[in-house]
């Protein structure tokens, strides 16, 4: 399990480029087991006017379906 510091890092690097696809992968992979949301790829992919540290702390917040 990786620690918000760890996330932050991973997901700068993604957001910039960074790492070959293989990394990359492995990567979200990481994030995905550390953290509640499950739509990892959408909200680190979700645009450019939203900073790193916005989306990490969405990438905390729970994916709640109300039924």
């Amino acid at each position: 399990m990786l620690s918000r510091d760890e996330v932050y890092a991973y997901v700068e690097k993604i957001r910039m480029g960074l790492g070959s696809d293989d990394e990359v992968e492995k990567w979200i992979g990481e994030i995905s087991a550390s953290v509640p949301n499950r739509n990892i790829i959408g909200t680190i992919m979700s645009g450019s006017g939203i900073t790193t540290e916005e989306v990490v702390n969405k990438l905390y917040e729970a994916n709640i379906i109300y039924l």
